[in-house]
């Protein structure tokens, strides 16, 4: 049981640092005091039930008992989403100016569907954010963003979001900034199989 604890507590520590979040800025969002988050972390104190539900929370993480014939299943997909790649903080900044330049764009007189158009590509970039290895072309998205307001114009409004559209498209179909392709696997594959 004891082991069981020791476990938790190692992995709540590594979901708090993989947050980049210090045991202060955890305890003010878990409402737990810093003083209880490093005795769970190492292990000196008892985890209870009240201070785990907060610390999940705060971690966005989620509590669940499950049947202890699907853990490995439940393990397996935890690592994989585990091991999805982290946008950098570039592109992290990059993609909020983009969200301030758009906020911007709503307050101009321009075309109303073709800036809900705007939007909505935006949103399914954002989806993508973690794919985006270089933020040269967030960057290069984000000025065509600001010529809008001096042009003014919805030709613009609309290669702004053509743009967004043809990034989005890219990191979905497994290119990543246009540069690397990834190859699609064969279904199956015969042996002695010389097409080449």
């Amino acid at each position: 049981m004891v082991y069981e604890i020791e476990k938790l507590a190692k992995n709540l520590k590594a979901a708090r640092q993989k947050k980049g979040l210090s045991q202060r800025a955890l305890s003010a969002l878990a409402g737990v005091p810093q003083s209880h988050i490093s005795k769970i972390e190492s292990g000196v104190v008892n985890l209870t039930l009240s201070s785990l539900t907060a610390i999940a929370n705060a971690l966005d993480l989620e509590l669940a008992l499950i049947p202890r014939k699907v853990a490995p299943a439940v393990r397996t997909i935890t690592r994989s989403v585990n091991n999805v790649p982290q946008a950098t903080p570039e592109v992290r900044k990059e993609i909020m100016q983009i969200a301030k330049e758009i906020e911007h764009i709503k307050t101009l007189k321009i075309d109303k569907s073709t800036f809900e158009g705007l939007q909505r590509q935006f949103r399914e970039l954002q989806q993508f954010g973690n794919l985006i290895q270089s933020s040269d072309v967030l960057r290069s998205i984000r000025e065509n963003l600001k010529a809008i307001e001096n042009m003014g114009s919805t030709p613009a409004l609309r290669e702004a979001s053509l743009q967004i559209n043809r990034l989005r498209h890219m990191l979905a179909h497994g290119v990543a900034d246009g540069n690397q392709v990834r190859q699609p696997r064969p279904a199956y594959r015969l042996d002695g199989d010389d097409d080449e």
